[in-house]
């Protein structure tokens, strides 16, 4: 998924969840991205998935010129850390990452998944059911239709 097919996954599950909530008001938890490296909150942009799940990104010229960018904002942030005086800025590396991640995508293992906090089991259970109910319909009215 690209920049502009991960912003409409995330509208579309922040819709669906949205439903999920008003059906299950006592229903605790939030949206994240999902894949076999690692998860992160639906509100974290490319920059900090590209930070902290580089594996999530698919390996490209642009990721790898991203991680650059990003060695070198650290590598100054660091710099300004241990001296005194006037700092260092990155402000140029961090005007070109963000033009670099809005050409990376995102792997296709990568989902959205619910992160509950503090919900009840019975609440869990209720929609994993409603769930396979809902696509179990759907699949019907497909093959018959």
């Amino acid at each position: 998924m690209n920049a502009s097919e991960l912003k409409a996954a995330v509208e579309k599950s922040n819709a669906i969840f949205k439903k999920i909530k008003m059906k299950y008001p006592d229903m605790q938890g939030y949206l994240v991205f999902s894949s076999p490296y690692g998860q992160c909150r639906l509100t974290d942009d490319m920059v900090e998935i590209l930070n902290l799940f580089p594996k999530m990104i698919v390996d490209f010229r642009h990721k790898q010129k991203g991680l650059q960018l990003l060695q070198k904002i650290d590598d100054i942030e660091s710099e300004n850390k241990r001296k005194t005086g006037y700092p260092r800025s990155f402000d140029t590396y961090r005007i070109q990452l963000s033009e670099v991640v809005n050409r990376m995508s995102v792997k296709e293992d990568t989902f959205v998944e619910i992160r509950f906090n503090q919900t009840p089991l019975d609440i869990i259970f209720q929609l994993q059911t409603d769930w396979y109910h809902g696509n179990t319909l759907r699949r019907q009215r497909h093959l018959s239709g």
